[in-house]
């Protein structure tokens, strides 16, 4: 059990050394989904806002934008009612029962949006599940690499 927890540990890290390393990455964000009937719903929610390129080009301009990762919960297809969901980047809660918290809430969301590493939790309801999945923004050098050269 232990050698086992402590594979898992070492696997996780090298996975979100490897996210970190993307081309053109500048971020690396943790997005964990919670509070829905079933792991596999959890997972994919997860996937759908982490995959995201609306999502991932807010975290490039460090915009705590809480109605793109709502938006992209619910592309997901996994059913959850908007009016329990929660939203917090680090430990700053920016949307509570599906409304923005505005001014102060963004503008600290942002700052801890201009460190390298940080997660992003949406609460969608009141399920045992929950689900993490590691990413990445996608920016300007993202662009760059990809768009010089030809194959």
């Amino acid at each position: 059990e232990s050698l086992e927890r402590a594979m898992r540990e070492v696997c996780g890290e090298l996975a979100r050394l490897m996210v970190r390393d993307g081309e053109g990455a500048d971020h690396s964000v943790a997005i964990t989904v919670s509070g829905l009937g079933s792991a596999e719903d959890a997972r994919r929610a997860a996937h759908t806002v982490a995959t995201s390129l609306l999502v991932k080009t807010a975290l490039t301009g460090k915009d705590p934008n809480w109605g793109r990762l709502l938006a992209a919960a619910g592309r997901s297809g996994v059913r959850f009612d908007p009016k329990l969901a929660s939203i917090h980047v680090g430990d700053v809660l920016i949307c509570e029962h599906g409304m923005g918290l505005g001014g102060e809430a963004e503008a600290r969301a942002t700052e801890i949006m201009k460190t390298e590493n940080y997660g992003i939790t949406l609460c969608l309801g009141k399920g045992a599940h929950a689900f993490t999945y590691t990413t990445c923004d996608l920016g300007h050098g993202y662009v760059d690499v990809n768009a010089g050269y030809r194959t």
